[in-house]
């Protein structure tokens, strides 16, 4: 049995003490995730999504009182992403029925992961029978305790290097883009000068959490309406999978 977390005891602490349903169905989502994690394991479909919007919060605190606690509660539910990417190095919960269905809608029968972080999103393309291939520069690994756990076989690149290395795929896939810098420009126009142009999907949120801000006035996005609705955010982010010409 793994160590639990102070966050995950936390959590189960509180769900224990308000005994309230809808918290503890979200509560079990979330020990399921970790449970998932820890055995290095690809969900099979998006979780819900966690959290309790104002009014459902106010329903739970007329319920069960305990105006603090059921704070606390919620707090823990919407920081869910950030105790992810401190403890896992996991930014976006890919899973199997999206992975499929990506495969399906456009084609694809290998694909180059760039800046793959721990590679959950080449070991859910590789499941569903695509040839896949990580990469990584590991820059990010220096300063963090997870950056040494990819789960899936990782080359040492930088992602313009991997995608000149790696012409012959049919998809290029890049996972929770830093929201600052320029590499994901040079990514779009190196991919913009190439020969052959595999798919591009960039996962993330428009505008928002992750990519420049240029790379979005730049890019041409559009959303897979069947990939997306298999991959519906679990938090307030607006996380989506964006094909980008």
């Amino acid at each position: 049995m793994y160590q639990m977390k102070q966050y995950q005891i936390k959590l189960n602490q509180l769900d224990k003490e308000l005994n309230y349903l809808p918290l503890h169905k979200q509560v079990n989502i979330i020990n399921n995730i970790i449970a998932n994690l820890q055995q290095k394991k690809i969900l099979p479909k998006s979780p819900n999504s966690l959290g309790f919007l104002p009014d459902s919060l106010d329903i739970m605190i007329d319920n069960i009182g305990n105006k603090d606690k059921v704070q606390e509660a919620n707090n823990l539910l919407n920081n869910f992403r950030s105790f992810l990417s401190r403890e896992y190095g996991v930014w976006s919960l890919p899973n199997l029925e999206t992975a499929r269905l990506i495969k399906q809608e456009y084609h694809v029968k290998s694909s180059l992961e760039i800046m793959a972080g721990n590679a959950y999103w080449s070991k859910a393309l590789s499941q569903v029978g695509i040839n896949a291939i990580a990469s990584d520069s590991f820059s990010w690994a220096k300063s963090s305790t997870t950056g040494e756990a990819p789960i899936f076989t990782t080359e040492n690149l930088d992602a313009l290097s991997a995608i000149k290395k790696h012409p012959e795929v049919d998809l290029i896939i890049c996972s929770w883009a830093p929201n600052f810098g320029e590499d994901d420009l040079k990514i779009l126009d190196l991919y913009r000068s190439l020969d052959h142009q595999p798919v591009l999907l960039f996962i993330g949120e428009k505008n928002g959490a992750t990519n420049s801000a240029t790379f979005w006035q730049k890019a041409k996005s559009r959303t897979n309406t069947k990939v997306n609705r298999s991959f519906q955010s679990f938090d307030f982010i607006d996380e989506k999978v964006f094909e980008i010409k």
